[in-house]
């Protein structure tokens, strides 16, 4: 009886898989406690399916949750990254890189690219950020720090730009100017 039933579930898993319906499929996969193995080919039939449509991300996704051999969660990961990469989203490749396991120097040159971007448009507390979250080298931390004092200075934010100082470890004189600036 208890087979009948994980074989019942297993159908009916293939079934919502090949319509598309993954979010149906892994509630069916839940609520028969359905182990992967029994849902490989299924699995595996939507993954290549997705990879024909090119819908990397989702393939990824597939491979990753159902725990397909890690060289086809890797394939379509490295195509997903590089469309983002080429979309010029890189905050967003930086992170799909460090989600999905991919390469160290992948995950690196991404952020340096989102860091990059985010210097370019005046967006340094998110340069400084991506900087910290990546570890990207102290120098650009810092250049976004200086940066960042700099805007904080011109806009007559004296305590923050003060806390930047501080923070970030900036020249003494510069702190002692934002400090003046206060008292």
């Amino acid at each position: 009886m208890v087979d009948s039933k994980l074989e019942q579930g297993a159908r009916l898993f293939a079934v919502k898989m090949n319509l598309g319906a993954y979010q149906e499929a892994a509630k069916i996969k839940s609520d028969f406690a359905l182990p992967n193995d029994m849902l490989t080919e299924a699995v595996r039939n939507a993954y290549d399916a997705n990879v024909k449509k090119g819908d990397y991300s989702l393939a990824a996704d597939l491979a990753k949750n159902y725990d397909l051999p890690a060289g086809l969660r890797l394939a379509a990961a490295e195509r997903s990254f590089n469309r983002k990469i080429d979309s010029e989203h890189y905050r967003a490749a930086a992170d799909y890189a460090k989600e999905f396991g991919l390469a160290e120097d992948m995950v690196r040159q991404a952020a340096i690219q989102a860091f990059h971007k985010s210097m370019s448009f005046g967006l340094v507390k998110n340069a400084a950020e991506i900087a910290e979250e990546f570890g990207l080298p102290p120098e650009m931390k810092q250049q976004a720090a200086m940066k960042s004092y700099e805007q904080h200075m011109q806009a007559g934010l004296y305590r923050k730009a003060l806390k930047i100082a501080q923070k970030y470890g900036l020249p003494e004189e510069l702190v002692q100017a934002a400090e003046k600036k206060v008292s």
